[in-house]
């Protein structure tokens, strides 16, 4: 395993990386909180990547905890998606699980527009968009984009490959 952090889910040979990723939906009022960094023009769901002997419940509430400070709650596993796409020279195989999680009531994060988050000095950016505003935007992965206007209605875990 070749990682910058060992305990990191996550393979890298030649041109190709794999990695195991969960994500947190944070949902209010008609929004969904998505983050990206100054270099890219895209955005995604906040989270990262699963340590080894690590549930992926357990990961997404630690991740949230070192990108936000926040404790969160995972409320239910939503999506597993199986992703290929290619990012900054790498042809990656990515599987992430997508869990709705919820943010203490009342908490800060609600009233903030876009704001920096803790890691990396700032590096992640952060900022809450309305459900409807996704289809114009560059959101990974895209089904994203029509499958979070559902979320809270639907049952089960939905599955998506995308390559």
């Amino acid at each position: 395993m070749t990682t910058a952090d060992n305990n990191n889910i996550s393979y890298e040979q030649n041109n190709n990386k794999f990695n195991f990723r969960v994500a947190g939906i944070v949902m209010n009022a008609g929004r969904v909180l998505l983050h990206t960094t100054e270099q890219d023009a895209f955005w995604n769901l906040p989270g990262g990547r699963v340590e080894l002997h690590e549930t992926t419940e357990a990961a997404i509430v630690r991740e949230m905890m070192e990108e936000l400070g926040v404790h969160v709650r995972a409320q239910r596993l939503a999506y597993v998606s199986e992703d290929f796409f290619e990012y900054d020279g790498l042809k990656y195989h990515e599987v992430g699980f997508y869990y709705l999680i919820t943010v203490p009531e009342a908490h800060k994060l609600y009233s903030e527009t876009e704001f920096k988050g803790l890691e990396d000095n700032g590096k992640l950016i952060f900022q809450w968009f309305s459900l409807d505003e996704l289809e114009q935007m560059e959101v990974y992965p895209v089904f994203l984009k029509k499958e979070l206007s559902n979320l809270l209605d639907a049952k089960g875990i939905r599955h998506f490959i995308q390559k």
